[in-house]
C-alpha cells in the first residue's frame, strides 16, 4: 500500500473508531440521565417499575459489546464490515424526515426533543460516513486499500 492510499484509510479509521467511541459513551449518558427512553422502547406502554430494570441493563451490555466488536473490525479492516457499515449508515437517511415529522408533531413521539435531536444529528453524522465510504471505496478501494485482483 502506497502512502496516497495509507492516508485516506488512516482518517476514515480513526474517525469511524472516534465515532463509534463517542456512540458508546452516548449510550452509557442517555442511560444515565434519561433511563425512561431506554425502557419505553424497550418495552412499550409499560410503566416502568425501577429506574434502571435488570433487562435494558443487559440489553446495554450487550449493545456496548456490539459496538465494540465494530470498533475491533474496523482496526483490523474486514472487508465484509465495510459493507454492513455503508448500508447501515446509508439507510440512515430515511431518520432524518422521521425525525422531522417527529419533532413537528405529525408523528408520535414518545422521547424528549432533545433526543429526537439528538438522533437527527448522529443521523446526519451517519449519512456524511455513508458518502466518505462511497467515495474513499470509488478511489481507492474497501477501507482505501489496494483493490484485490480478482483474476488468477
Amino acid at each position: 500500500m502506497n502512502t496516497h492510499q495509507k492516508v485516506p484509510m488512516q482518517r476514515l479509521e480513526k474517525f469511524l473508531i472516534t465515532f463509534f467511541g463517542l456512540l458508546i459513551l452516548s449510550l452509557l449518558i442517555i442511560f444515565a440521565v434519561s433511563p425512561s427512553i431506554y425502557t419505553t422502547t424497550f418495552s412499550p406502554g409499560l410503566a416502568a417499575t425501577e429506574r434502571y430494570p435488570l433487562p435494558v441493563i443487559l440489553f446495554l451490555v450487550a449493545l456496548v459489546a456490539f459496538v465494540s466488536i465494530l470498533m475491533y473490525g474496523v482496526a483490523h479492516h474486514w472487508r465484509w464490515l465495510f459493507w454492513l457499515i455503508l448500508v447501515a449508515f446509508t439507510g440512515s437517511v430515511i431518520q432524518i424526515p422521521v425525525e422531522i415529522l417527529q419533532l413537528t408533531g405529525v408523528l408520535a413521539n414518545p422521547n424528549p426533543v432533545w433526543y429526537g435531536l439528538f438522533r437527527a444529528g448522529v443521523g446526519v453524522m451517519e449519512i456524511g460516513f455513508a458518502v466518505w465510504m462511497i467515495q474513499t471505496y470509488r478511489h481507492h478501494g474497501v477501507w482505501a486499500m489496494e483493490r484485490k485482483n480478482v483474476r488468477g
